[in-house]
């Protein structure tokens, strides 16, 4: 069933924590293509190789000691993975619960900020996926 993008948010860490004031989040899945042609095709053909992923974060920037976005500098700064799932969780009870999404580890490529003259700061982090990912399907 369709949902809207406000449901399916940017989480990190063990713990699925959201990242607050987010705006908007993507997640690109890719394949490298292997040509397999042989010397009797009049086209090229292909397989699909190895697969990657990469991520982004739109978010209002909040440098506060302690909150994920800090958190997220400090791993870009310290070279670190970081453990990332974007979709929907139930938060109805002590822990979260997956319903749908991806979750996986990833370098942090970019941190952009943005100031805008009357305007919030925002802030755009670039990931790279390292690893497989992991995709829930909702349940119905």
């Amino acid at each position: 069933m369709p949902k809207l993008g406000n449901v399916r948010r940017f989480y990190v860490g063990a713990d699925k924590t959201w990242l607050a004031g987010e705006q908007n989040n993507s997640f690109n899945r890719s394949a490298n293509p292997i040509e397999v042609t042989d010397k009797s095709a009049m086209w090229q053909q292909f397989i699909s190789g190895v697969r990657g992923a990469t991520a982004s974060v739109t978010v209002y920037a909040d440098d506060t000691t302690g909150l994920p976005q800090a958190t997220l500098l400090a791993s870009w700064a310290a070279g670190q993975k970081v453990q990332c799932f974007i979709g929907e969780l139930d938060t109805t009870g002590n822990d979260p619960v997956i319903v749908s999404g991806d979750a996986f580890e990833a370098v942090i490529t970019s941190i952009s900020d943005t100031n805008n003259n009357n305007e919030v700061a925002s802030r755009d982090i670039q990931l790279t996926v390292s690893g497989g990912v992991t995709h829930y399907n909702e349940t119905v």
